[in-house]
């Protein structure tokens, strides 16, 4: 990878790469140049410039030989079904809620997707107006939510993602939190009812404007799952948001109970799926990138269950 290539990433997507990745990260970052250059002659696409936030994936704007501005998402070599089952829920939804899946390379972990405009995050549009976001994000949630697909290849589980926090008891990670988190878990995910393809990583920030609708969803996981868990990603984000606000609580508990009308589910189930949430999402940082985990799971304690 050449110095002048390497100073237009990102430097979250440079150290996050090297931190899950290792030395199969190293290799894709030097060979990063190659691939693009690839899916630019077999897409008839003309890269840009990499967006700035990208922490995970490279992420850039492309143009069409025609003109229309799309999304190059390259995903590095990590072992998991991210990529694949973002494109399956993508492919799935076709357009309904979601931008649109134009096209995917599964060996390169590339995909072309319809770029939203003007494409600005809620969490900007609602900048000091937060509360706002919150029925946009509902209205959003409702088109999104839908059955399982019968074939469930390439779609994550939301059972995993929660049977792999019980790695922790051979660590250091807080074990009490996982613990209450694991048996919230097991009462609230028997709801069969409750069960549906979710996207997954639903928060402000995958939430943006468009033209041909108010909002559009972007960066799906593409999971199974209670809805209660999509839900509890959005309030979880809502929080870190705006949590330096001094009446944070009173904040997240007009959230919790528009939430809680709008799917009807109870508000201390949702609370009860917030703090499963966050300790979930603390485990990850933990496992995965312990060098800048800072006891976040404490933050749990917030939704008073």
């Amino acid at each position: 990878m050449n110095s002048a290539f390497k100073e237009m990433l990102p430097s979250a997507l440079v150290s996050n790469t090297l931190a899950l990745c290792g030395n199969i990260g190293e290799r894709w970052l030097r060979d990063l140049p190659r691939i693009i250059h690839s899916l630019e002659e077999d897409w008839s696409i003309t890269v840009e410039q990499p967006f700035v936030n990208g922490e995970y994936n490279y992420v850039a704007s492309a143009i069409l030989k025609g003109g229309t501005p799309t999304v190059l998402k390259i995903a590095p070599p990590r072992d998991d079904l991210d990529n694949y089952s973002e494109a399956k829920f993508l492919r799935t939804l076709n357009g309904t809620g979601v931008v649109m899946l134009l096209r995917e390379d599964r060996g390169l972990r590339a995909m072309l997707l319809e770029r939203a405009v003007p494409g600005q995050t809620v969490t900007r549009i609602f900048d000091n107006d937060e509360s706002s976001a919150v029925p946009v994000a509902i209205e959003l949630l409702k088109r999104l939510h839908r059955e399982p697909p019968p074939e469930l290849s390439a779609i994550i589980l939301l059972d995993d993602w929660f049977d792999n926090l019980r790695r922790c008891q051979a660590t250091d990670f807080p074990a009490h939190y996982a613990v209450k988190a694991l048996s919230l878990y097991e009462q609230l995910s028997g709801q069969s009812e409750r069960i549906g393809y979710l996207h997954g990583d639903f928060h402000p920030d995958n939430i943006v404007s468009a033209e041909r609708s108010p909002f559009l969803a972007i960066d799906p996981k593409g999971i199974v799952g209670h809805i209660g868990y999509e839900i509890a990603v959005f309030l979880n984000n809502f929080h870190w948001w705006q949590e330096g606000k001094r009446d944070i609580r009173q904040r997240l508990d007009v959230a919790v109970r528009q939430f809680s009308h709008a799917f009807d589910i109870d508000p201390y189930e949702l609370r009860q799926w917030a703090f499963a949430q966050m300790v979930l999402s603390a485990w990850w940082m933990f496992d995965e990138m312990s060098e800048i985990y800072a006891n976040e799971v404490v933050k749990a304690d917030i939704w008073d269950v």
